[in-house]
């Protein structure tokens, strides 16, 4: 199987991709898998092709506000960003169970300078998250499920591409809302015109 997989790997026309929300691999025509893309990536309110490589622009501004908030605070501290990095990379994976088999696009950062640096936020953040009404999981979702005697009706609900519709700036505030002002939750040891 792995050497069929390796083989298929070196054909030009193939592209193998795991299929979304299951561990199987789909065989897709590699033009139909950059024409999908085109698609998504055709939407231009939400991804623009850059002119340059922003890696070093990205390292030099991030820098500068670690240093900002390193000076301005003893509590919470950043390492500066140092090294060789890459820009993010988009790939996607076939939602097999969706009519004509849309992608699913990632963007994996993990070679970017800010990766290890939004590792830490999640840390910071995380606390700040309001876990009355989510899970953590499928199998949590589950278990109260199945442990409750009530009755009710179940809903899923599906965002196309839910990330790429975030609103950034309404995020941000909403964050910030959170962690600064919100008299419920403590305040983030970082300076909020820092953060």
């Amino acid at each position: 199987m792995r050497k069929a997989a390796r083989e298929l790997r070196n054909e030009a026309h193939v592209t193998v991709r795991r299929a979304d929300k299951t561990a199987a691999f789909v065989l897709i025509d590699t033009e139909e898998y950059h024409d999908k893309f085109d698609l998504i990536l055709g939407d231009s309110p939400k991804f623009e092709k850059p002119s340059y490589n922003p890696i070093e622009e990205i390292k030099r501004e991030a820098n500068k506000t670690i240093e900002k908030n390193n000076a301005a605070t003893n509590a919470v501290h950043f390492q500066t960003i140092t090294g060789d990095f890459s820009p993010s990379y988009l790939y996607g994976n076939v939602k097999t169970h969706k009519n004509g088999n849309p992608l699913r696009p990632i963007i994996s950062h993990c070679r970017t300078p800010t990766y290890h640096l939004a590792k830490r936020f999640i840390c910071l953040l995380t606390p700040y998250v309001p876990n009355v009404y989510s899970v953590d999981s499928s199998t949590e979702f589950l278990g109260k499920i199945k442990g409750s005697l009530t009755s009710g009706t179940i809903a899923s609900l599906d965002v196309e591409s839910l990330f790429t519709n975030v609103p950034f700036g309404e995020t941000i505030d909403l964050i910030l809302e959170k962690v600064y002002r919100d008299p419920s939750t403590s305040t983030l040891n970082i300076p909020p015109n820092s953060a």
